[in-house]
Order: C-alpha cells, then sequence, then structure tokens
C-alpha cells in the first residue's frame, strides 16, 4: 500500500529539505515540467542509478504528481550526486524488479515496511557533471 495521501500537506517542507539534501544520500533532485501549468518543479526524491538506467520507487503510487508529469512530458532531468542527467521514458516495474539493482537495505524497507508496489525506471539520455557552486551566506 502507497503512503497516505495525508502526508501531501506536509510536502513543501518535506521538499525543501529535501531539496538540500540533494546529492547526498541517494536524494536526486527531480526537474519536471507541469502537465497542466507548464510549471518547472524540483522534488526530492531517492532514486539509484542501476547501469545506464534511473530507478525511483513511487511511495506514494502512480497517483503522485510528479510521476503523472514525467509520464505526460516523456522526459525529466535530475540532479544524482555530482552528474546531472537528462531522462528518457519512464517504465513502470514492480517494487522486486526496481530494487535488484538498490542496496539490500533500501530494497528491504520499500518491500517490507513502505510497502511500495511500484518503482519507475528511466533510461539515462545524457548526463554531464554539475557545477558546482558555493552559497554565500548574507
Amino acid at each position: 500500500m502507497p503512503w497516505p495521501r495525508m502526508l501531501r500537506k506536509y510536502a513543501r517542507l518535506i521538499n525543501r529539505i529535501g531539496i538540500r539534501l540533494a546529492g547526498h544520500l541517494a536524494i536526486a533532485d527531480l526537474e519536471h515540467v507541469g502537465r497542466k501549468s507548464g510549471t518547472v518543479y524540483h522534488t526530492p526524491v531517492r532514486a539509484f542509478r542501476v547501469g545506464n538506467t534511473v530507478v525511483i520507487a513511487l511511495n506514494f503510487g502512480r497517483e503522485s504528481d510528479w510521476y503523472q508529469n514525467i509520464a505526460t512530458a516523456g522526459t525529466c532531468r535530475m540532479r544524482l550526486g555530482k552528474q546531472s542527467l537528462t531522462l528518457g521514458a519512464p517504465k513502470l516495474v514492480p517494487v522486486k524488479e526496481g530494487t535488484a539493482g538498490m542496496p539490500w537495505v533500501f530494497g528491504f524497507l520499500l518491500k517490507n515496511v513502505v510497502r511500495t508496489i511500484d518503482c519507475v525506471q528511466l533510461p539515462i539520455l545524457d548526463m554531464s557533471p554539475v557545477a558546482m557552486t558555493r552559497r554565500r551566506r548574507p
């Protein structure tokens, strides 16, 4: 069963914290375009690179806005670690198949604790290093 949708009201706070952690702990910054608004969004996701693909668990199910947006667009961008990736059309796979290339602890948690049903596999179309910038404090 996917995580409860009621957690959605905390999404903005979670996203702000998650985006700051992007590049660490397998947290990625997923950049996608709204299917209705055309607005560019940044969503923190737990992503794993497996060969020439990136795998993301659908913890909130197929109704997740970010998933619907990339499924409609057929492409998205992601900052994963020190790489900027352009990703192709998403492919839904069962969690057992999706977690095959992940570290075992994440696969175990997704299957047995979070009880995720599906994962998304995204082919890597292009990659480049992320330009490292320092944030200045006011």
